[in-house]
């Protein structure tokens, strides 16, 4: 029998430590305070800027379902505060005080985990080694998105 895979070439390289690093990312995540989508959620919602429901659906790139599920569930954790500005009908979000507090730990316990891990490329090259990985992600998602395009 013939193998499934290629054994050798770039891209399958590129598929091997992509998919092993989604296995350490999610257990990296597992060590959070906050859950995935809470810790999305919260990303967004550093810079202050209170949203509508809408809006993080858009940012998100999810359905407005999803993100109402996701919205409550934060609401119910305490994480996010919702208001209503008088000049309007619609609702915004804003990360709650505790939102904060834990959004800042995780944020700190992964800097630290991701300072280690880029401690094994020579320091004077680190800055190019992100670069280069910010390319290939756009480019991945760029080809990505061109194959599912009609």
């Amino acid at each position: 029998m013939t193998s499934l895979t290629p054994a050798h070439g770039p891209a399958w390289t590129a598929i091997r430590v992509a998919a092993r690093w989604s296995n350490v990312r999610r257990g990296v995540e597992a060590g959070q305070q906050l859950k995935v989508a809470e810790g999305r959620l919260l990303w967004l919602l550093r810079d202050g800027q209170p949203r509508t429901l809408r809006r993080l659906a858009e940012e998100l790139d999810l359905e407005q379902s999803t993100v109402n599920r996701q919205v409550h569930a934060a609401l119910d954790s305490g994480i996010i505060v919702r208001s209503r500005p008088e000049d309007s009908s619609t609702y915004v979000v804003t990360m709650s005080d505790e939102g904060e507090v834990r959004f800042r730990s995780d944020v700190a316990r992964l800097t630290s985990v991701y300072e280690r891990a880029l401690a094994v490329i020579p320091e004077k090259e680190q800055e190019r080694f992100l670069e280069h990985l910010d390319a290939f992600v756009e480019s991945l998602d760029d080809a990505a998105r061109a194959t599912l395009a009609p």
